[in-house]
């Protein structure tokens, strides 16, 4: 399946897609999800980096207070 075709196939009940077509199709979506659980994995991880390291002055700030 060209990229054209796989850009213009729109499932409805008239047209069944070959095995061919919805094996493409099925590809496609599951790497987009690959891609977007990368994407989250990528931001949860910076984010608890993130807090990680804002816990640590904290807590420095407090020893130092004492």
């Amino acid at each position: 399946m060209t990229k054209a075709e796989y850009n213009s196939y729109r499932f409805d009940s008239n047209n069944d897609p070959s095995d061919e077509q919805l094996g493409q199709l099925m590809e496609n979506a599951a790497e987009k999800v690959r891609e977007t659980n990368r994407q989250s994995n990528e931001k949860f991880f910076a984010e608890l980096r993130r807090a990680s390291e804002e816990a640590k002055k904290r807590s420095a700030n407090q020893t130092d207070m004492l």
